[in-house]
């Protein structure tokens, strides 16, 4: 076993805490180095009333009561809680996850999730383990339930992000702007034509793509449909993930539409997916959104989880990287005018060039195997990261 050793925490509420775990452990894998990677996902070890207590009221609220859920997280907001439960259903509904950490003896504990960074904090703060914590953050946004005294360093994913930690008391020496760990591949400059011509597509006509990330429930299928009225001939990838019936209603769309639609299941092909379409239509999730920045790709924000995806979407609209549709009726007039206007749409693209950090993930383990000299880590904190098409971060 190796001597460098690291638990990386997450929590699959959605698929991007998961994404981002996987990223990050390949970059440290990627390294060269004598690096022994566990990733524990909370919600496989946890006990089931934990889940009872602590997950399935949070998809009852997203399904059948957002503005519940918008209350709780806004009321969180405000009045600074730093959990977001108690420590005593962590400690006893997620004992298997501290026992795991405890004999994997990690030199570094990662967290990808909030509820898993409070996990970890735990385990320290009750000697399950003594190695550092790194916070890794998935969203453009921060809050308050992240900050825990016992977390050594944060790596956040916009300088908003990393505002909001120093304003709620943690060191600025502590706070490294990473951008969101997302796979490089989305960076890629892909041969176009010969990229259409793999996914079947005419390089002539407009190609939208739409997914739903994988949290919240987001009606594609009625979101495809109202893609007739734009007015344009498009072509539509539309990926359902691995919702299988959402799957089924797509299929049975094909040929019954004015386009050429694409139906795809759980694909590991998003990279070029993102890279031959010309706007995407999604949910607005923290990796989702950090993917289509590298990429490069417009985006039409619908259906946001209430509370900290709204947020998402004033900040991407603010930095001029997307636009928000309150409803399914909006999209295609939004999409009409974004095709039709190539200025905005050069001018969208620059800025996100601007913002992507296609390299996060790579910083992000850099600093965690500098992380294992403690000394060191400081010093890199310090230095200025490299934008993104320049040297790699903190190289």
């Amino acid at each position: 076993m190796s001597g460098n050793r690291v638990v990386i925490l997450t929590l699959s509420f959605g698929s991007g805490h998961v994404r981002a775990a996987e990223v990050v452990q390949r970059a440290l894998l990627d390294g060269g180095e004598d690096v022994e990677v566990r990733t524990i996902d909370v919600l496989e070890l946890a006990r089931s009333w934990f889940l009872a207590l602590y997950v399935r009221p949070y998809w009852w609220m997203l399904a059948n009561a957002p503005w519940m859920w918008r209350w709780l997280f806004e009321r969180r907001q405000e009045k600074f809680h730093r959990a977001t439960a108690p420590h005593w259903l962590f400690r006893r509904g997620c004992a298997e996850v501290l026992r795991q950490i405890k004999e994997f003896a990690p030199r570094l504990v990662m967290a990808t999730e909030v509820g898993a960074a409070e996990i970890a904090a735990l385990g320290r703060r009750e000697g399950w383990f003594n190695a550092p914590i790194l916070a890794v953050q998935t969203d453009f946004q921060c809050e308050p339930p992240w900050v825990q005294r016992e977390i050594d360093v944060y790596c956040v994913g916009s300088e908003e992000a990393k505002a909001q930690l120093i304003g709620w008391g943690v060191s600025s020496n502590r706070v490294f702007q990473s951008g969101i760990p997302i796979d490089p591949a989305f960076a890629l400059s892909f041969d176009r034509p010969e990229l259409l011509k793999a996914l079947g597509l005419d390089p002539r006509r407009p190609i939208v793509l739409v997914m739903g990330g994988g949290m919240g429930p987001v009606p594609l299928d009625v979101i495809v449909q109202s893609l007739e009225l734009c007015r344009l001939p498009l072509q539509v990838l539309a990926v359902a993930g691995h919702d299988q019936a959402l799957r089924c209603r797509l299929d049975a769309l094909r040929g019954k539409l004015a386009m050429d639609l694409h139906c795809f299941g759980w694909t590991d092909n998003m990279p070029e997916l993102m890279g031959g379409a010309d706007l995407l239509v999604t949910k607005p999730g923290g990796l989702t959104a950090a993917e289509a920045l590298a990429a490069g790709l417009p985006m039409i924000l619908t259906h946001p989880i209430p509370g900290p995806e709204d947020r998402h979407i004033r900040y991407l609209e603010q930095q001029g990287v997307a636009v928000f549709a309150p409803a399914v009726a909006d999209i295609p007039q939004l999409a009409y005018k974004l095709l039709t206007h190539s200025a905005r749409l050069v001018e969208m693209k620059r800025r996100m060039r601007e913002l992507a950090r296609p390299d996060a993930a790579h910083a992000i383990a850099q600093l965690a195997r500098a992380m294992f000299e403690k000394a060191s880590y400081i010093d890199l904190l310090a230095t200025p990261p490299t934008r993104a098409g320049e040297s790699a971060y903190l190289m």
